[in-house]
């Protein structure tokens, strides 16, 4: 490609813009998400999975709703479809800022045997009944208390949790009509910890335990695991299944900017980035921009960028570098 010979300055103007860090009775619903820029809102886990829980009884489950959206989320409105599934801790209604979250918990009481499933969805004033914001499902199982340990949540899904952050649900170990003694628990993945316990732990007979599983991820991808508890024996009493995502979240980008330049012709520009001063530089654009600004969302926490762009002409002649700017990402 040939040079267009003229001479002109760019002047990179740098900005960087961090985004936020990150789941019956006739149906019931509880009322009073937003004017927002772009509503994200995210709810962990994905969905709730009471598993087997003995008629009469009850399981309560952490839920967690954040706001990764661009501003603030308000909750208006949730409707909660199932009988034996109900919602507790949550007073609407609730305002988010970006990058905040709130908590509340999930209910499960089965008044019959046998699978037990429901909704919820979560309604905001820029979402609708029919539209909601975000829903998630409900499962459960309505079981007799046969004598032996039960296990709730049966499966823990964590959803998507940030590499190097961590998401913490609660469960409960209940005894049937014979005591049971906690030696130890163990998790199949470092990924996966079990806290809350001091073994060993007696549970009397209609007694339970509660105890806390933290997912902790080292990479990104999904991760499945087992925690299993052993009695006094040694004999594995049941296992609680566990999976989560972990996720590399992209937290910066960085908008850059130029003076038009002065050549005829001009049709476009081509933006370079480098990881040192004074190059090499690699083109970051997969097609000319033909207006005076880009936003380069492919940045690294932690590394310093070198920026220059270019003129081309409508002969395809492109200009020399323009003068260098710096980003430095927090």
């Amino acid at each position: 490609m040939s040079r267009l010979p003229v001479s002109w300055a760019v002047i990179a103007i740098v900005f960087i813009s961090a985004c936020p860090a990150l789941a019956r009775d006739p149906v019931t619903t509880k009322s009073a998400l937003s004017n927002s820029k772009k509503e994200r809102l995210i709810v962990t886990p994905l969905n709730l999975g009471f598993g087997r829980v003995a008629v009469g009884r009850r399981q309560i489950q952490t839920v967690t709703l954040t706001n990764w959206g661009d501003s603030n989320v308000r909750l208006m409105q949730v409707i909660t479809q199932g009988r034996d599934f109900n919602l507790s801790g949550l007073d609407l209604p609730v305002t988010l800022a970006r990058g905040e979250s709130y908590t509340f918990s999930g209910v499960f009481a089965p008044r019959s045997r046998g699978a037990i499933s429901g909704s919820v969805a979560f309604i905001s004033d820029a979402s609708s009944v029919s539209n909601p914001a975000l829903s998630m499902e409900l499962t459960g199982m309505g079981s007799d208390d046969d004598g032996q340990p039960i296990i709730n949540p049966a499966t823990m899904s964590f959803g998507t949790v940030q590499v190097g952050l961590s998401a913490s649900q609660s469960g409960i170990l209940s005894a049937g009509a014979n005591q049971i003694i906690l030696s130890s628990a163990s998790s199949s993945s470092a990924e996966f910890t079990c806290s809350g316990l001091s073994f060993p732990v007696i549970i009397p007979a209609g007694g339970s335990q509660g105890f806390t599983v933290t997912f902790t991820p080292q990479a990104s991808g999904t991760v499945s695991a087992a925690l299993t508890f052993l009695d006094e024996n040694g004999i594995s009493l049941p296992v609680e299944t566990l999976n989560g995502t972990g996720i590399v979240s992209q937290n910066h980008s960085v908008d850059l900017s130029w003076t038009a330049s002065s050549s005829q012709n001009v049709v476009g520009y081509n933006i370079y980035r480098g990881n040192q001063s004074g190059g090499p530089y690699a083109k970051i654009n997969s097609s000319l921009d033909s207006s005076t600004s880009y936003t380069d969302s492919s940045v690294t926490d932690g590394n310093t960028y070198y920026y220059v762009t270019t003129a081309v002409n409508s002969d395809n002649e492109e200009s020399v570098y323009s003068n260098q700017a710096q980003a430095t990402i927090p």
